[in-house]
């Protein structure tokens, strides 16, 4: 409920830009849906398909991230262009992009879980933003705007 929350108030209205980036830590399901999740994010469809994805989200590192589970998610996606969707996920700049670019500004900030925030104005340099400090959606969006004013 959180992040639809954020997306109605603050990013529709245009105070803040979402942007997602996945990361890749937890084991093999991990990595795998996150070299996925970029094929999707390559056609401009990466919030689909994680609202999709988390929707049918199962225990981590049970191995449930199969590749029929994989295909029924993206059949899920509208606009996915599934045989373009299939064929980025062997491509190897993508795959660098999630497991080199995404996971070092991760750890750039300090990140060690997610969901996690960079928060910043355009142009500027992004700050590590807590969230798991607020407990609901109306103290997480008031949160983002307060942090935004500094």
């Amino acid at each position: 409920t959180t992040i639809p929350a954020v997306i109605g108030q603050l990013v529709r209205t245009g105070k803040v830009k979402l942007a997602a980036r996945t990361l890749h830590f937890i084991g093999p399901d991990s990595t795998r849906a996150a070299r996925v999740a970029a094929g999707a994010e390559a056609q401009g469809r990466l919030w689909p398909f994680l609202e999709a994805f988390y929707a049918g989200q199962g225990e981590e590192n049970t191995g449930y991230v199969t590749e029929s589970y994989l295909q029924a998610l993206a059949q899920q996606v509208p606009g996915l262009n599934l045989a373009k969707w299939r064929s980025d996920r062997s491509d190897p700049e993508l795959a660098n992009a999630v497991t080199t670019t995404d996971a070092q500004a991760a750890n750039n900030y300090g990140f060690t879980g997610t969901p996690s925030f960079a928060l910043g104005k355009t142009g500027t340099t992004l700050h590590k933003f807590e969230a798991a400090s607020f407990t609901d959606p109306a103290s997480f969006v008031a949160g983002i705007e307060a942090a935004a004013k500094a």
